[in-house]
């Protein structure tokens, strides 16, 4: 069965002196911010934090919360290890950013990145005009964190039933570091 919520733990990486890394997986919920600040609160600070991604989403307004929290907090968000992040996680991986709070956000060659529409909880039915409130709040979001428009569009252009997979040329055009696991260096950066 898929985890409910994400689950925070020590990422393997955890044990340089410079770089708190954490391994989020599971569906995103409401309340995954305030559990993985709770969990940062319990974990040594060091100069950098990276948080490695596998979801396949979940929440939308909680994907959005995640990447601002990184975004604001200076969080570098990673994908690796044949994880993916789809849906809510993709658009939580664009909030990484460094202690600058420029963008920082890596993949590797063996790691998926996936993006498609929002869709309503099932059952509910949307006006047009709560569909455009929400186009305009992934808008804004996607400003706040300095997103490729190339990816807010494929973000609206694949059905929701979908998901649009970014190739590795698009990853590197789009500013987005790749690690290629079998050269052991990365490919862009």
């Amino acid at each position: 069965l898929p985890a409910i919520a994400l689950d925070f733990v020590q990422h393997p990486n955890n044990t340089s002196n410079n770089l708190t890394a954490v391994l989020a997986t599971g569906v995103i919920e409401a309340g995954d911010v305030e559990k993985f600040a709770n969990f940062l609160k319990h974990q040594q600070k060091r100069k950098h934090t990276a948080i490695y991604l596998g979801s396949d989403g979940g929440n939308l307004n909680e994907g959005m919360r995640l990447g601002r929290y990184f975004r604001t907090h200076g969080i570098k968000t990673t994908l690796e290890g044949n994880m993916e992040c789809a849906s809510a996680c993709a658009l939580a991986f664009l909030g990484g950013a460094d202690a600058n709070g420029r963008p920082w956000r890596s993949s590797s060659t063996n790691a998926r990145l996936g993006f498609h529409a929002f869709r309503a909880a099932q059952g509910d039915t949307l006006t047009s005009d709560q569909v455009q409130a929400i186009v305009a709040e992934i808008l804004i979001y996607g400003r706040f964190v300095d997103a490729p428009i190339e990816l807010m569009i494929v973000n609206f252009n694949t059905p929701s039933q979908d998901i649009s997979y970014i190739s590795h040329d698009t990853i590197c055009k789009l500013g987005i570091k790749l690690w290629n696991v079998e050269k052991d260096k990365f490919d862009c950066n």
